[in-house]
C-alpha cells in the first residue's frame, strides 16, 4: 500500500478480465518492429518490445536521445512537479519532490534512462525518416532513410511526440513588408540574449509565451508585450496557495467532479456516473465557480484578462499551469499584456487589427506546431481519416483498421497530465497488442468507439487542431482502461489514497516488462 507521499513500490501484475474484446489479433507475422523517435515515448517503447522478445529499431534524426528535451527555448522545463514526469520505474531522483524539473534536467535524465536500461544499442540516431512505403505483397513497411537508405519492418510505431513537428507560424509572417527586425518561432529562442536591448512582441498566451515574456522582460530594452487573441484561464501550482493542483484533477475524486461537471468519458465508464452527472451537476456547477473566483483572485483573470470558457472546457483547448512569476511582473509593469491580433507587419513593429502599431525589433511567434503526416503514402493517410480536429485512434493508439495498416502511435496523440507515465503504458500496451495478450475487438466496433469519443468531445471541447489527442483530467479512467485491456488491475493505492490521491507514475511501476 502507497501513501500519498512516498513512492510506491512495484506493484505485481494481477488478473482482471478485459472488457469489451471479442476476438485475438493474430500479428504472428510481426517479429521486427521499426520505431520513429527516441524521445520518453520512443525509449519506452522500445524497451516494452524488447521484452516481449521483438527485434526492434529506434529512428531519430537528432545526434542523441530526448525528443524536444535536448534542445528548446530559454527558460523551457516541465510545467508540473517532478513527480508527475517520471518514468514509471525509473525515479527522477536528481530533482528534489515538488521542484520542476529544467529542460537541461529532464535531458539528463532521459539520457539516464537510456542508458540505465541498455538501449542506446536499439536506437540510430542521426537517421531520418524521410517516408513510410507499403510493402508490396505483404503487410508492414518499408522504411526510407535517406542517405542511409532503406529497410523493411514488419510494424511501424510513430513515436515523435505532441510537440515536436512543423512549427506553426502565422500567415502575416510570411509578408514582412518594412518590418526590418527579426521573426522566430518560440523553439528557436534559444537564449535571452535574443532578446537584449531589444523591443520584444511575443505572440500567444500557453505556457512557452509565458516564459518567454517573462525571459525577454530581464534583458529587453523596455517591458516586452504579449499579445494575444482572448485570455486563458492559468491553473496554479497551488489552489488557494495550499492544495497542489494534482490532488485537486488527478485524483479519482478529482475526476468525478469533472465527470459530473462535463459528462463521463464515453467508453467503458460505469452508468452510475452517468446518473451521477444528473444528479450532482448543479452541485458541482457551483463548486467550479468557486474553483474560478480562486483562480482569479490568485492569476488576475480581471478586465482584459478574463477567459471567455469556463475553467474546464478551457483547459481543454489552452489549459497551462503557471506559477507566480508572470502576473508579479506584470504587476510591477516589467511586462505587458494585450488582447488584439496581428493585421500586419509595418516598419518598427506590427500593427494590430485595430490600427495599433505595437514597436518591435523582434517578434517571437509562440503559437505552437502543426502536425505533419507527409512522411505516410496517399492510402494510408486517407483510410487513417485524418480530420481537422486531429487524428481520432481507438484508445488513442491505433486506427480502427490495424490489422490491415500495421501501424500504432505512441504518445503522439495523446495528450494528459502526465504524458510520460501514460506512454509507458502505450508502450506496454502495443507490445501486448502484438503478441496477442490483449485482443482488440473487430474493425466496426473499433471506429464505434472512435465515433462516440468524437462527438463527446466536439460537443463540449473547444475547436482546436489538437481536440482529438485530449485526455487530461480523464487522465486516470484512461489509464484504468489501458491497464483492464491488459488484465491488470486498476486499483493501485489503498483505502482513502485510492479515491483522494492522484496517480503518479511510480503507481505504476512494474507495468513494463523486462530490464
Amino acid at each position: 500500500q502507497s501513501s500519498c507521499w512516498e513512492s510506491p513500490p512495484a506493484v505485481a501484475m494481477t488478473s482482471y478480465q478485459p472488457l469489451n474484446l471479442s476476438q485475438v489479433t493474430d500479428f504472428a507475422n510481426v517479429k521486427k518492429v521499426g520505431v520513429i523517435g527516441a524521445g520518453v515515448s520512443g525509449l519506452q517503447v522500445a524497451r516494452a518490445l524488447r521484452g516481449h522478445g521483438y527485434e526492434v529499431t529506434v529512428f531519430d534524426r537528432a545526434p542523441k536521445v530526448g525528443g524536444l528535451w535536448q534542445k528548446n527555448y530559454d527558460s523551457y522545463g516541465v510545467q508540473v512537479f517532478k513527480q508527475l514526469y517520471e518514468f514509471l520505474d525509473f525515479p527522477f531522483e536528481t530533482v528534489p519532490w515538488g521542484q520542476l524539473p529544467t529542460g537541461p534536467e529532464v535531458q539528463a535524465y532521459i539520457e539516464a534512462y537510456a542508458n540505465h536500461f541498455k538501449l542506446l544499442p536499439l536506437i540510430r540516431l542521426n537517421t531520418s525518416v524521410d517516408a513510410l512505403r507499403e510493402r508490396p505483397g505483404k503487410k508492414g513497411w518499408i522504411f526510407q532513410l535517406g542517405e542511409a537508405g532503406e529497410e523493411e519492418f514488419d510494424f511501424a510505431i510513430v513515436a515523435t511526440g505532441m510537440y515536436s513537428q512543423v512549427p506553426n507560424m502565422p500567415e502575416w509572417t510570411q509578408k514582412p513588408g518594412e518590418f526590418e527586425g527579426e521573426i522566430i518561432h518560440s523553439s528557436k529562442y534559444y537564449a535571452s540574449d535574443f532578446a537584449k536591448g531589444k523591443r520584444v512582441l511575443v505572440i500567444g498566451s500557453a505556457k512557452s509565451a509565458l516564459d518567454i515574456t517573462i525571459s525577454t522582460s530581464k534583458v529587453a530594452a523596455e517591458p516586452p508585450t504579449m499579445l494575444y487573441r482572448s485570455p486563458h484561464w492559468c491553473t496554479p501550482l497551488y489552489i488557494a496557495g495550499l492544495i497542489p493542483f494534482h490532488y485537486v484533477f488527478l485524483s479519482r475524486f478529482g475526476q468525478a467532479l469533472v465527470s459530473w461537471y462535463k459528462g463521463p468519458f464515453p467508453i467503458d465508464t460505469p452508468c452510475i456516473h452517468t446518473v451521477l452527472s444528473y444528479l450532482m451537476f448543479p452541485i458541482v456547477w457551483i463548486a467550479f465557480r468557486i474553483v474560478e473566483l480562486i483562480f482569479r483572485i490568485q492569476r488576475g483573470h480581471w478586465g482584459i484578462y478574463t477567459p471567455e470558457r469556463d475553467v474546464v472546457a478551457d483547459f481543454y483547448g489552452y489549459g497551462h499551469l503557471l506559477d507566480t512569476s508572470f502576473i508579479s511582473r506584470w504587476r510591477k509593469g516589467e511586462l505587458k499584456g494585450q488582447v488584439g491580433e496581428v493585421r500586419r507587419l509595418v516598419k518598427g513593429g506590427a500593427e494590430t487589427m485595430t490600427g495599433e502599431v505595437i514597436p518591435a525589433d523582434l517578434i517571437i511567434c509562440a503559437t505552437g506546431f502543426k502536425k505533419s503526416y507527409d512522411y505516410l503514402p496517399t492510402r494510408a493517410k486517407e483510410s487513417l481519416k485524418i480530420e481537422p480536429d486531429g487524428l481520432y485512434l481507438y484508445r488513442h493508439i491505433v486506427p480502427a483498421n490495424i490489422r490491415d495498416l500495421h501501424i500504432a502511435f505512441c504518445g503522439s496523440e495523446c495528450a494528459t497530465g502526465s504524458n510520460i507515465a501514460t506512454y509507458g503504458l502505450h508502450a506496454e500496451w502495443i507490445s501486448s497488442v502484438l503478441d496477442g495478450t490483449v485482443a482488440l475487438p473487430s474493425e466496426e466496433e473499433m471506429r464505434e468507439q472512435c465515433d462516440r469519443t468524437k462527438a463527446w468531445k466536439r460537443s463540449w471541447m473547444p475547436d482546436t487542431s489538437s481536440r482529438a489527442s485530449l485526455v487530461l483530467l480523464y487522465q486516470t479512467h484512461y489509464h484504468d482502461t489501458l491497464l483492464r485491456d491488459m488484465s491488470i488491475s486498476p486499483s493501485r493505492k489503498g483505502c482513502l489514497s485510492e479515491l483522494f490521491c492522484p496517480y503518479m507514475p511510480a503507481d505504476y511501476n512494474g507495468i513494463i516488462r523486462g530490464t
